[in-house]
């Protein structure tokens, strides 16, 4: 789940690194950010890929995910997830459970969108792919290999747009995962869809974990 928010903050809020990098992506990458920024309600569906191709292994999944500063919904692999930004209800539908957890605020390995976002600040370079029209691939790098399990990570960015339109993360182990944005647009949305609704779930099991 850790890594599922992580990949999906780059396509929310673009890239913010430190390195020495392609001046020309960061431009893009900067653009990036600021349209969304400029948006306060965000909705996302997307497609989840998981393959190896040694393996044999080609696996999809749709998810969705919709986020307002800290708070956020998200549905994805048999999960939905609600979050008022200070407390977080995962529900667990096929199990008929509902895990209550607290989000730290001073933690920075906290499940939270901006949290998320901090991760990439430091630690990348990135540099230019190819470019097709409208249409532009950016590599990010990591600086330090040996405390990830991946190589790259590719971006696809509209740069008409200003969205990241797919995101490619390349495994160690020739395992890649791949998020392919299916809609990206701004909505309204009421303050208590960010809140859990006990009415919504007759029967489930509380399990208070904070």
């Amino acid at each position: 789940m850790k890594n599922i928010l992580l990949l999906l903050s780059l396509i929310l809020a673009g890239y913010n690194s430190q390195a020495q990098s392609d001046s020309r992506a960061k431009l893009i990458l900067d653009e990036v950010s600021a349209a969304t920024d400029a948006l306060e309600v965000i909705h996302i569906d997307f497609e989840f890929t998981l393959s190896n191709e040694s393996e044999n292994i080609s696996e999809s999944s749709q998810g969705s995910l919709t986020i307002r500063n800290n708070q956020y919904l998200l549905s994805f692999m048999g999960l939905q997830q609600i979050c008022d930004g200070e407390t977080v209800w995962t529900i667990l539908e096929e199990d008929e459970e509902i895990q209550i957890s607290e989000i730290d605020s001073a933690d920075e390995e906290a499940l939270t969108p901006s949290n998320l976002l901090k991760m990439y600040e430091k630690g990348f370079s990135y540099e230019m792919g190819r470019e097709s029209e409208n249409l532009q691939i950016i590599y990010l790098l990591p600086e330090n290999k040996n405390d990830i399990d991946f190589t790259k990570i590719e971006l696809l960015v509209d740069t008409q747009l200003k969205q990241v339109k797919n995101l490619k993360q390349f495994g160690e182990n020739g395992t890649n995962s791949e998020y392919t944005i299916r809609t990206f647009s701004p909505l309204i949305i009421q303050d208590s869809s960010f809140t859990y609704q006990e009415t919504d779930y007759p029967g489930f099991d509380l399990i208070d974990l904070r």
